[in-house]
């Protein structure tokens, strides 16, 4: 609970219930004072023989309230390595893999799956499905796999002039700009892909 939660229930003045927290947390160690990643100006309070949940604390990836972009980063480099040696690998595979090449680390395979879709979402990586054919065909069909891969791509139009054009809105078959007079146009039409 929170200061301000303790307060309303107790009904107790601010300076008063300040005091006897202090107490209960410094003192009499009943109390333990934990920080939440969803609301960092607010300290929880809660039973010192319990453990705060990851939904309080932020899991694994977060020290005292902060997210610990070290063991993320390390986490990140053991899934990126098993994808190099496996070329194409299910989270199930990189996960047994970083378990049996570095025994002293011990992600869960929940960690290893967040992790993945991290890398994913930055495009470090690409989620795919499996075929079950060609190079996936040492994995079932319809299994989630990663894969290098994932570099930024443009939108379709971006490969053409007219679609970077800062005077698209400007541009018609019969005005003043036009395709027919656009130089950059006439140059990519040009160009041998």
């Amino acid at each position: 609970m929170t200061q301000t939660e303790i307060r309303i229930k107790t009904g107790m003045p601010t300076s008063t219930l300040t005091k006897h927290l202090r107490g209960l947390t410094l003192t009499k160690s009943v109390l333990k004072v934990v920080n939440s990643v969803h609301k960092r100006a607010e300290k929880i309070y809660m039973d010192a023989r319990i453990d705060p949940s990851p939904e309080i604390t932020g899991g694994t990836w977060y020290r005292n309230g902060q997210l610990d972009s070290n063991a993320v980063a390390s986490a990140r480099r053991r899934c990126l390595d098993q994808i190099d040696k496996l070329g194409i690998a299910t989270a199930d595979a990189i996960f047994s893999g970083i378990s049996r090449d570095c025994p002293g680390v011990a992600y869960s395979i929940e960690q290893v799956r967040d992790i993945l879709r991290t890398m994913a979402l930055d495009r470090i990586i690409e989620e795919v499905k499996s075929t079950g054919v060609g190079e996936f065909s040492d994995l079932r069909a319809g299994r989630v796999c990663y894969r290098r891969g994932g570099a930024l791509q443009g939108g379709m139009m971006e490969g053409i002039p007219c679609g970077v054009c800062p005077r698209i809105d400007e541009c018609s078959p019969d005005g003043v700009i036009s395709p027919s007079t656009c130089i950059y146009y006439k140059k990519w039409l040009q160009m041998d892909f």
